[in-house]
């Protein structure tokens, strides 16, 4: 019997070099079961369930070994960098980001950025140093003319004049440029096609796509891989998709988006039907193969009104079902760091407008980065009572304390103890700019931060420091930088391996208390942090389900109302409803029973844990 797991992948846009060497090295011991992840952290995710996919259809682990080798392939001739590929439009701005946000090539690091900037905008440069240079000649020329501590102080504001000039032309066609070029390439700098050779493989879509294909062992360059062919591994590739995710899939990928539209995370893939596509609006997204798939795999109308509005909607076309949907696709939308990757278009008709008997027109609807509103979802694939480990690697800067050593194994973390817990980070800041910086990271990341501190969260998360020239957008890190990186996500993946590869068997050879982390640990603490938060919120629902406030009637008599008769939305079946009204006052029992166990909430893990209901995110 194999021993399964699951895994959530934190975003980090060139951090994720880290992802292959771990998942390798889980997979050495591990099936994956359940596979997610965000942003960067999707990618991974997307190829770690491609191999698993290879895995469960024939028994290889060739795919295994070609996300082992991606790492090497990303360090020769510089071709992390040459993945991001820029439109020509945006050519201009990509240099600026790239020398204002990138490692800088040479100390001090304020003069590179600088000569960055006149790479950048060298016409735009050269104007505005025009007016300093002119300064410059008449100072050189009066040099005998006037006293020598006069023609310094004329030769320094002369080539403050220079320096002013050129930065002052440069921020006026960066400001021009952000308002005009990345508006109309979707909000970003790079797509992920290249725009002038379509064909070229070493663009971010164009390589994903493809080594989506090979990873997963798709020969066919006509056929894409979708979620379909991720839960059923031995499914004909060409037969129409599955509807709906199985009971037992054999792999289930996840990601998270941001649908800025609407301000709220999606789950792809999503279970929704309200979305649709411009085929010609992402020809610059995704390679011709994609797109062709997805306009004969889109969404066929049910209905007559249904497909009276898609020929309204025409030439954009329904968004395929969840498992004809490509792969690269849902990953290309959780992948859209904001200025460097484009946002994703898609369609959808406004609802809170429409007019009874009025076809609505279909309004954009932009995608962007799953990170924008959950970095790190380690809430994917949770349950009360896991049936196996949930692995999430995340990623952080190096504490104060603890420095960057040699010993790659040292640069990772995990707690050792339940004692251990996972204190929160300083986010120390001083000046207007970092306050700011503070603000949105708070806004964006405080859902992420809190879950994980959670017992039975905490300790099955491997984190990997990272220095400040390592991951982000550090897009050009040479060969030596990215070697150590992946070493280092191979000790993350060891390190988690060897903590959880054990199973839960009450072992006599057991070390004393306290215990260390390991599987069997992790399911006593659930199985704490779950009853205690199920005590509290059976609590409430009894108090709610028995003592409403007068005159309401109790939840007994409302249940019973609708039998026979629907008196409201939503109504119980018909003669179901004592059955239902009798289910509900078990419920309430059952909340009697954990009240009368208070060891319930002795030693429960800190910080405990509530139960809430919330959206599901696929729709």
């Amino acid at each position: 019997m194999p021993r399964f797991c699951d895994i959530v992948m934190k975003g980090g846009i060139t951090s994720g070099i880290i992802y292959p060497a771990a998942v390798v090295e889980i997979a050495k011991t591990f099936v994956f079961k359940n596979v997610g992840g965000t942003s960067a952290g999707a990618i991974a995710a997307a190829l770690t369930a491609a191999a698993e996919r290879c895995r469960a259809a024939g028994g290889s682990t060739a795919g295994f070994e070609r996300i082992g080798a991606i790492p090497g392939w990303l360090m020769q001739d510089n071709r992390l960098f040459r993945l991001f590929v820029p439109s020509t439009s945006t050519a201009s701005l990509f240099k600026i980001l790239t020398a204002l946000a990138g490692r800088p090539r040479f100390q001090p690091a304020v003069v590179a950025k600088w000569l960055g900037l006149l790479w950048a905008y060298p016409l735009a440069s050269l104007l505005g140093a025009v007016p300093g240079v002119v300064l410059l000649a008449v100072v050189l020329r009066t040099q005998n003319a006037l006293a020598t501590w006069a023609w310094v102080i004329g030769l320094i504001v002369a080539t403050l004049a220079v320096v002013a000039g050129i930065t002052i032309a440069v921020a006026v066609a960066l400001v021009r440029d952000v308002l005009r070029k990345l508006q109309a390439n979707g909000f970003g700098i790079v797509t992920g096609v290249d725009e002038a050779n379509r064909a070229n493989p070493i663009a971010l879509s164009t390589w994903l796509a493809n080594e989506l294909d090979r990873t997963a062992g798709i020969a066919d360059p006509t056929i894409p891989l979708t979620f379909g062919m991720l839960w059923d591994a031995k499914r004909d590739v060409v037969a129409d998709g599955l509807t709906q995710l199985p009971d037992d899939p054999d792999v289930n990928l996840e990601m998270i988006t941001t649908n800025l539209t609407w301000g709220r995370p999606y789950n792809f893939p999503v279970t929704t039907r309200v979305f649709f596509f411009d085929p010609a609006e992402l020809k610059p997204y995704f390679p011709d193969y994609v797109v062709d798939w997805m306009v004969k795999r889109s969404r066929p109308p049910a209905t007559p009104q249904e497909a009276a509005n898609f020929a309204h909607y025409a030439p954009k076309l329904a968004l395929p079902l969840m498992g004809d949907l490509p792969v690269v696709f849902a990953t290309r939308m959780s992948l859209a760091f904001p200025v460097l990757l484009s946002a994703v278009p898609l369609w959808a008709a406004d609802f809170s407008q429409a007019q009874p008997g009025v076809t609505r027109d279909l309004e954009r609807v932009w995608f962007s980065d799953g990170g924008i509103s959950s970095n790190f979802p380690i809430t994917l694939f949770d349950s009360p009572l896991p049936r196996w480990p949930t692995f999430g690697i995340s990623l952080a800067a190096f504490p104060p304390n603890h420095p960057q050593r040699p010993n790659e194994a040292e640069n990772v973390y995990m707690i050792a103890r339940n004692s251990a817990g996972r204190l929160p980070v300083f986010n120390r800041f001083a000046t207007v700019p970092q306050f700011l910086g503070a603000v949105f990271g708070a806004a964006q990341n405080w859902g992420d931060n809190t879950q994980s501190v959670l017992p039975g969260f905490r300790d099955r998360i491997a984190t990997v420091f990272l220095a400040a020239d390592e991951g982000g957008l550090n897009l050009d890190m040479p060969p030596a930088i990215l070697e150590r990186l992946e070493k280092r996500g191979s000790a993350a993946g060891a390190l988690m391996v060897q903590h959880f590869e054990n199973p839960s068997v009450l072992s006599p050879q057991r070390p004393p208390l306290p215990p260390g982390i390991d599987w069997e640990n992790q399911r006593w603490l659930r199985f704490r942090s779950t009853m205690g938060a199920l005590k509290n919120y059976l609590a409430h629902y009894a108090l709610g389900l028995r003592t409403p406030q007068a005159p309401d009637v109790p939840y007994d008599d409302l249940i019973r109302a609708t039998e026979g008769r629907p008196t409201w939305s939503y109504p119980i079946a018909p003669g179901a409803g004592a059955a239902v009204a009798g289910l509900a006052q078990q419920a309430a029992v059952l909340a009697d029973g954990l009240h009368t166990q208070p060891t319930l909430d002795d030693e429960l893990p800190h910080p405990s844990p509530v139960l809430v209901l919330r959206p599901d995110l696929r729709s």
